[in-house]
């Protein structure tokens, strides 16, 4: 036994190649940096795209009352593109994780992430386009729909009455924005042309908690409200339409931040792999160690 193991050589380590260079550990620490960024960013994205989504609730379904007064197509676009922003920020955050190992998918998480900022971009456009308008276009629309449209359009009276009683208002400037009709009374004689008590003023122009039908029926000030809601529809479109630009705004930085660091990851990437190209034959050959 003891001449048998004399013949039988001990296994030698694997000799190093002279063409092998040294590994270097500070692309990788820089390639692990960018990741753990990234990571970091994707989760404020997740963030972001909640607020999208909430701040899309909110304007459709608490707010959604008051759009059709808002006589724009950039307003309501922004709304569904703020949909579309949230989800597609939610996404983007939940799949870094597979980017960040992968890097296929860090391909395609960078080519999501372009397309969001596209769409961001978008939404920015629309609601900075509106904003110079809307003062001006708001002063047109809601006399007219108060003259014009509110008893033969069911909508708009739905939108002016939720907006009457929100915003404690009546009118567009004020309460005598409501037309006051002339009757003829010919009980007096000469059939004179007189101003009869008649209501002119919707029962949302009340100032009493439960309003009940017909309670507009006297003008006094202590029945209605005197003041106009242009104002408050003004400042209403005026704080949506910022918080839509803010929200954007800041996902836009985080969507470059966060392109920055995976472009870094997938340089950083290419250049170890180039750096050790016999990682593959490295870790084969340690097998028979």
């Amino acid at each position: 036994m003891e001449q048998y193991l004399k013949y039988v050589s001990p296994m030698r380590p694997v000799p190093q190649h002279r063409g092998h260079p040294p590994r270097n550990r500070r692309s990788k620490s820089c390639t692990g940096c960018c990741s753990k960024c990234q990571l970091f960013v994707s989760y404020l994205l997740v963030i972001v795209g909640i607020l999208f989504l909430a701040l899309s609730i909110w304007l459709y379904f608490f707010r959604g009352d008051l759009i059709p007064l808002i006589r724009s197509d950039f307003y309501i676009q922004s709304i569904y593109m703020a949909v579309v922003c949230g989800i597609s920020n939610v996404v983007i955050g939940f799949l870094v994780h597979s980017a960040v190992s992968n890097r296929c998918v860090l391909v395609f998480y960078l080519l999501m992430l372009i397309v969001s900022m596209i769409l961001e971009g978008c939404l920015i456009y629309f609601t900075f386009s509106y904003h110079t308008t809307y003062m001006q276009e708001l002063e047109i629309s809601l006399p007219n729909d108060i003259l014009n449209n509110y008893n033969s359009d069911l909508n708009i009276a739905k939108a002016v009455n939720f907006l009457q009683k929100d915003a404690k208002c009546c009118g567009s400037n004020a309460f005598n924005d409501w037309p006051k009709p002339e009757v003829e009374d010919h009980y007096l004689p000469y059939a004179k042309t007189v101003m009869q008590r008649v209501q002119y003023v919707p029962d949302s122009c009340c100032k009493s908690t439960h309003q009940r039908k017909g309670c507009a029926l006297s003008d006094s000030p202590n029945n209605i409200f005197y003041r106009g809601c242009l104002p408050f529809l003004k400042e209403e479109v005026y704080n949506n339409l910022n918080f839509l630009f803010t929200v954007t705004a800041a996902s836009l930085v985080l969507h470059l931040a966060n392109l920055l660091f995976g472009c870094c990851a997938c340089f950083k990437s290419d250049e170890d792999e180039e750096e050790n190209p016999f990682k593959d034959y490295d870790q084969e050959m340690h097998l028979f160690d």
